[in-house]
């Protein structure tokens, strides 16, 4: 299939728009997500439940913990190299024959792959987590202990073949497959690169051994994705990502074994207190990102902007509200006909709107606090009552808080104007006609107001990077719902 696009543009063509080569039902999607998932794990259970039988023929309530544990850690690898393999060939076929596409549209703009950046993604990560383990060993040396024996050389050579092919798959899958599927549903580059680096990192969530260590490997999968999905973008290629993803499982595997569900793996250093980097690892992505654009920033403003899908001209909307009057005028109005004043919106700093949403808080601080102090009464005058046990309240108390922000926003926003906002003389409204938002836009910009407030140790800073960065100055709930918030 050959798009049919005009010379204009041409120069504009971005990684996000190969996702127009061949058919892209949504059944296509669900079906090859699943056949490159799921089709493994089937065929490879096929296989293992005769082995496991004839192992263990007389425990036959075995547990499938002490059955992994039989089994030696590198045949354990060599089975999760068998399973991204299958993953790999039938990821392939389905996307060659369902829907059309080669490996080339999901990879790059051009038409050949580029080594030189995939060798440049291996070599900065290399040095970088290399760097970080360095400082780790000189700040702990008494903790580490070397190991340059053959099960190291063994575990290597098998982490260079078996995470190529991993790490190769998993790029190809999410950032390139998956977030060119989802940006045919948007024309913000934004809204894919964050829904696919949270659907990778969740399914990290299983690399840790506790809850903990769990929430840890998705924050920083999430950051790492976020870093080589940019950087995927900004460049209009995947070869620097997956360089980079597959240096990171090669020396992370072989250098600390730092597989938490392949235990006990022959790494060339053990660290006596655990797994640790001298360095933490959620800061080493944005070195990575920081010296991939160096000097480029402007190829980064682009993941903020919106951006014309292919073969489709954007059409103006049909009629506008004057921000001044409220008069309702042509979509093509520059002042409006009732006041004369220019219809164009003023969009409103970030500033300006953390300000209000910090007054927000503060009020709605204020409404927990007597809700708080209600529950405190309740169980003072019941004291021994199992009905009205302390930590039934408290989850009482938290719903109710919860609930009350979120409607709180929900129907002031459908307005217009919460508290906060009539405060610095700000509105929400819709991004194209500058009307009042629907219900739909304020629950939809609402319920991302958790993406925005990531990382939630330092509350807000995605958000406020995102609106910052961006044209109309929208965080991610406002690109989603298709809001904007402008000056009175």
């Amino acid at each position: 299939m050959i798009i049919n696009i005009g010379s204009d543009k041409m120069d504009r063509i971005t990684f996000l728009d190969n996702a127009h080569q061949g058919k892209n039902n949504w059944w296509r999607y669900i079906l090859t997500s699943a056949a490159a998932w799921i089709g493994p794990f089937i065929l490879i259970l096929i296989v293992l439940i005769p082995f496991i039988i004839l192992s263990h023929p007389v425990k036959m309530n075995i547990g499938p913990d002490e059955v992994v544990n039989t089994i030696n850690p590198l045949i354990l690898l060599i089975m999760l190299g068998v399973y991204y393999t299958l993953s790999f060939v039938l990821f392939y076929f389905c996307s060659r024959f369902i829907h059309g596409k080669t490996l080339m549209n999901l990879i790059s703009t051009v038409s050949k792959f580029n080594w030189k950046n995939m060798l440049k993604g291996a070599s900065l990560w290399s040095i970088i987590i290399g760097f970080s383990l360095v400082v780790d060993v000189l700040i702990n040396p008494s903790s580490v202990k070397l190991s340059l024996d053959l099960p190291f050389l063994t575990l290597l050579m098998m982490s260079v073949i078996i995470f190529s092919i991993q790490a190769s798959f998993e790029e190809i899958f999410f950032r390139g497959y998956l977030m060119q599927g989802i940006g045919l549903l948007t024309r913000k580059p934004f809204i894919p690169l964050f829904l696919t680096s949270a659907i990778f990192a969740i399914g990290h969530f299983w690399n840790g051994n506790s809850i903990i260590t769990g929430i840890g490997a998705v924050v920083n999968m999430f950051i790492l994705g976020m870093v080589l999905g940019i950087t995927t973008l900004g460049e209009n290629g995947l070869e620097t990502a997956i360089g980079a993803h597959i240096a990171n499982n090669i020396l992370v595997t072989s250098m600390v074994g730092g597989i938490d569900i392949i235990s006990d793996l022959p790494s060339m250093l053990t660290f006596g207190g655990g797994l640790s980097f001298g360095v933490p690892y959620f800061i080493l992505p944005f070195i990575l990102l920081t010296i991939v654009f160096w000097k480029k920033s402007d190829k980064l403003s682009l993941i903020f902007k919106t951006q014309d899908r292919l073969n489709e001209n954007h059409q103006n909307p049909t009629e506008i509200q004057c921000v001044n009057c409220k008069t309702t005028n042509p979509g093509i109005a520059v002042y409006c006909a009732e006041c004369g004043e220019n219809v164009v919106a003023k969009y409103a700093s970030t500033s300006r709107k953390l300000v209000a949403f910090l007054i927000d808080i503060a009020l709605l601080m204020v409404i927990s606090g007597v809700l708080l102090a209600i529950m405190l009464v309740i169980i003072f005058i019941n004291p021994k009552s199992d009905t009205f046990r302390p930590e039934l309240i408290s989850g009482i108390w938290i719903i109710l808080t919860t609930i009350t922000i979120f409607a709180y926003f929900v129907l002031m926003e459908k307005n217009g104007e919460t508290i906060g906002k009539m405060a610095m003389k700000l509105r929400v409204v819709d991004e194209y006609t500058q009307k009042p938002i629907k219900y739909r836009q304020s629950i939809v910009r609402n319920l991302f107001l958790v993406a925005d407030l990531i990382p939630f140790i330092i509350p807000g800073l995605l958000g406020i990077i995102v609106s910052a960065k961006s044209d109309k100055k929208q965080r991610i709930g406002d690109m989603v719902a298709g809001t904007i918030i402008i000056r009175d």
